[in-house]
């Protein structure tokens, strides 16, 4: 595998998002010193997936009812699901437009050109009050070849915007800190500006979204990210194991400064497994480039919510 196509796994397993920012949640190629790889896993191990049990009102009021200065540092409140019971659940391969409180477990195998790439990665996403939030993202493990390694950890900041039952735009900035090496691709210290976004439009379907744009240093390039998303749940939150049953495409253009464009599709499921527990799966595919990016990479994702 070319240190371009490693570099671009790397990122496709880690995740955007994630980021959100995983979005995770998060959750490509480079001809610099990152790869695309690298802002791919952000579309897929990135994703962030709210795991709370579908909540009543308990107090919830959408933003603005008090004072910004209020709700600044009061705490957090579940939001309801959307009029047409569209949970605010988060989904591989995009990101989230609202707030979770959580913790993540996920495996992603990457069908690259050479070695394949299996990667380990946990998240922990905490409100600190109804308008900031904070994730963090820890690629504890990455294999390719017969070698090993511990990612770049990313941690995500954000700040809710707008908040309604049926929309949550939040804007934030996702850091990611140089702890990984440089054979993995690793060792890249970059900010990502973004704005996230969630909609209930109807009939249990929900749209989401990020519009980001990323900054690294250590000469890789920089990249203009664009990710949407759209799924529906089709079963009660209560019906586990198939609870809160989901199913969603997601897709991202990444445009890299002087480098190939990374364009993929992820479709992917999500179901309640039953106390808060929550399990997710999909399968992204490059449409362009495959031999300066990878084949497909495939997630596993536990969450719970708590």
């Amino acid at each position: 595998m070319s240190p371009t196509s490693l570099r671009l796994a790397l990122l496709i397993t880690a995740g955007l998002a994630a980021a959100p920012v995983s979005a995770a949640e998060d959750e490509t190629a480079d001809p610099g010193t990152q790869t695309p790889a690298e802002a791919i896993v952000l579309t897929t191990a990135s994703a962030a997936a709210a795991a709370q049990d579908a909540p009543g009102d308990g107090g919830w009021t959408p933003l603005g009812t008090e004072p910004f200065g209020t709700e600044l540092f009061s705490g957090w409140v579940p939001v309801p699901n959307g009029e047409s019971g569209a949970p605010r659940q988060g989904w591989l391969g995009t990101a989230d437009g609202f707030f979770t409180r959580e913790v993540h477990l996920a495996y992603t195998y990457v069908d690259a050109p050479g070695d394949d790439l299996h990667q380990g990665l946990a998240r922990f996403h905490l409100p600190l009050s109804r308008r900031l939030w904070a994730g963090l993202e820890v690629p504890f493990y990455q294999d390719r070849g017969g070698a090993s390694d511990f990612g770049d950890v990313t941690l995500n900041t954000q700040l809710m915007l707008v908040e309604t039952r049926n929309v949550s735009l939040n804007a934030g900035v996702g850091w990611r800190l140089p702890t990984g090496s440089a054979s993995f691709g690793n060792e890249v210290f970059a900010a990502q500006p973004q704005l996230n976004l969630f909609t209930d439009v109807g009939g249990g379907f929900s749209f989401r979204g990020r519009v980001a744009y990323d900054f690294p240093d250590s000469g890789a390039p920089e990249s203009f990210i664009l990710n949407a998303a759209i799924g529906q749940t089709v079963t009660d939150h209560d019906r586990a194991p198939l609870g809160d049953l989901t199913w969603y495409v997601a897709s991202t253009w990444r445009e890299f400064q002087g480098g190939p464009s990374f364009v993929s599709v992820t479709p992917g499921v999500r179901t309640h497994l039953g106390g808060n527990l929550f399990l997710l799966a999909g399968i992204e595919i490059p449409l362009a480039n495959t031999s300066s990016f990878f084949r497909e990479g495939f997630t596993v994702q536990l969450v719970k919510g708590f």
